[in-house]
């Protein structure tokens, strides 16, 4: 049995944890990782728009983190079925403290992972620094409890098929989830409001129903986002390539 692992860099932090997973069982599997960070080309023909991609025998794409229970299915020689993961999205803004993410404090945001120990995520900061950006995005903050968040990379070092410019920036992740809140709207208005010094666009890749890579639809149309066009679609998800101009 054959894995392939796509993933960018550590751009999601759970992409080493699940590097470190496969290397464990790699006896059992044929394993091949395709970091495609600088690789355009193997992100289009694949029409990856996910951070991280697992591939069992070429045609079964899994988008969720696998886990030692999903391997030990395939041990077993089982496929395992992936469920897409659709919340229910509360409507009503909250807004606490919204805070910068830094490098210095990027270990609050890599909260929204769901991990106490992440192992990728000084190498995610590393990312930032490569293009020397300070800001990596904005998080809404309780205390010390992360409710939400979004952040950013240029366009120009996106591998996925987007538009790509100087003048665009491409909006990685929003996050945290509640079935009776939004947390998310205040932190990715602050970031737009932080973006449009240098930026003209923001682009972005949605589902249509649920919320990863990000999502859903509703909250980034709510959010002033205008659809362009759909750019994969399969059981598990029907994606979107949203833009909005900067003021």
């Amino acid at each position: 049995m054959q894995i392939d692992f796509y993933y960018w860099s550590n751009m999601c932090p759970i992409s080493a944890e699940i590097i470190n997973l496969l290397m464990k069982y790699k006896r059992h599997f044929t394993v091949n990782l395709h970091d495609i960070t600088n690789d355009y080309e193997t992100a289009k023909q694949r029409r990856i728009f996910f951070p991280f991609l697992t591939v069992v025998n070429k045609v079964n794409r899994f988008y969720s983190p696998i886990s030692e229970a999903f391997i030990n299915k395939l041990i077993m020689g089982q496929i395992p079925k992936e469920q897409p993961y659709r919340p229910v999205l509360g409507k009503v803004e909250k807004s606490a403290n919204i805070l910068k993410i830094t490098p210095d404090n990027y270990n609050l945001a890599s909260n929204c992972t769901g991990r106490k120990n992440c192992t990728g995520c000084q190498s995610k900061v590393s990312m930032y620094q490569i293009i020397s950006s300070p800001t990596i995005g904005y998080m809404n903050v309780l205390d010390d409890t992360l409710l939400g968040g979004a952040e950013f990379y240029p366009s120009i070092s996106v591998p996925y098929n987007i538009p790509h410019g100087s003048d665009i920036a491409f909006i990685t992740c929003v996050y945290l989830s509640d079935d009776q809140y939004d947390y998310k709207s205040s932190p990715l208005r602050a970031l737009e409001r932080h973006l449009s010094k240098n930026y003209k666009k923001v682009v972005v890749i949605s589902d249509e129903i649920g919320v990863f890579p990000n999502g859903d639809l509703n909250f980034f149309i709510k959010n002033g986002y205008q659809i362009e066009k759909v750019v994969f679609e399969d059981d598990y998800c029907k994606l979107h390539l949203l833009s909005k101009l900067l003021k």
